[in-house]
């Protein structure tokens, strides 16, 4: 009888591995699965397993392109924290800049990388 508990034991080890293995792929997975929608009336960023941000795009008073890195910073308040990042690792990076760019206001401001305004 012990012998069937010991087995019974290791298997559900087992599948509790498994299930475990296969959330943290999935989440991995899901870390390189980001995609940004630019509309007409605002930018969202969307992430599986994490809740989507936006930003509206008649807010946007400031796009940062960082130097280092891919990606952009869109800011509400130019002198403050930015209202959405969006990260390296996005299919066409310099298309989103440019779409992104063309999308918001003309008074908009434009640093980092281009370091220039509308």
């Amino acid at each position: 009888m012990s012998d069937v508990n010991g087995k019974l034991a290791e298997g559900s080890e087992i599948a509790t591995d498994a299930v475990v293995l296969g959330l943290l792929a999935y989440a991995l997975f899901a870390v390189f699965q980001r995609s940004v929608v630019v509309g007409t009336e605002k930018i969202r960023k969307v992430r599986p397993l994490w809740w989507d941000r936006s930003v509206q795009i008649s807010e946007i008073r400031r796009v940062h392109v960082p130097t280092t890195q891919s990606g952009l910073w869109l800011y509400t308040d130019p002198d403050g924290k930015p209202a959405l990042k969006i990260g390296a690792g996005l299919e066409d990076p310099v298309g989103l800049e440019e779409l992104v760019i063309q999308s918001v206001l003309q008074e908009a401001e434009i640093t980092g990388h281009r370091q220039k305004k509308h």
